[in-house]
């Protein structure tokens, strides 16, 4: 018979070997306890995890694409290569906007809308007057049928690239900037027009001299745009 003061032996444990004693605290049942040690420790490390946690989802869809990629070399007929790109399938075309009205703008109506947006605001950029070498690269542009596109590039980080087709310059952004607030487009195409503003191009391989210009006129209109 059990001992006065002793729990009573539970029923589910019947038939069962009896449990080895392994030093861990128990209860008074013999069911196992977590040490006080163990509960401390996960604990503190609940508020660390969930930091990493955010931290981690603070950096999730940002990827850093290096320079070389986004501005992989051109050549003589192209400014900055992007390998082979995916045009769309509607050729409709119609004249830029305001001071791009020389310029034809290819694709379906809801590209030549986004691209009627970013030249709008290319226009706006180059309405204070001291972005010289995109301003000549434009009056080329204008006065040379210059056409301006979206496509989605081969070397995806590629944002803007500018290629002698047929004999007629096309500027070219990533089509990423059409499904998104297009004016963000504006300071890529100050970029080309700064690159193609001079008249050995195409013909001649673009310097790191004029790249370096470009890329200063581009951070310009970036400044400005934000």
């Amino acid at each position: 018979m059990p001992v006065s003061g002793a729990p009573d032996p539970d029923p589910r444990s019947a038939g069962l070997p009896p449990m080895r004693d392994d030093g861990l605290p128990t209860l008074p049942t013999g069911e196992p306890v977590l040490a006080r040690w163990f509960v401390l420790t996960m604990l503190a490390l609940v508020p660390i995890a969930l930091g990493a946690t955010l931290w981690a989802l603070s950096f999730a869809g940002r990827e850093v694409v290096p320079a070389a990629e986004r501005r992989a070399a051109g050549g003589p007929e192209v400014t900055v290569a992007r390998g082979i790109a995916e045009l769309g399938t509607d050729g409709t075309t119609e004249p830029g906007p305001g001071c791009a009205e020389g310029l034809t703008m290819v694709g379906d109506e809801g590209a030549r809308a986004a691209l009627r947006r970013a030249l709008g605001a290319t226009c706006q950029l180059l309405g204070r007057g001291d972005l010289g070498a995109a301003s000549r690269g434009l009056d080329a542009s204008n006065a040379g049928d210059a056409r301006v596109r979206f496509a989605t590039f081969e070397l995806a980080g590629v944002e803007s690239s500018a290629r002698l087709e047929d004999g007629v310059v096309v500027l070219e952004l990533n089509a990423r900037f059409a499904f998104e607030d297009a004016t963000r487009a504006a300071p890529e195409l100050i970029h080309q027009l700064a690159l193609v503003s001079q008249p050995d191009w195409p013909g001649a391989t673009i310097t790191a001299e004029r790249a370096l210009a470009a890329a200063r006129e581009q951070a310009t209109a970036c400044e400005r745009l934000s």
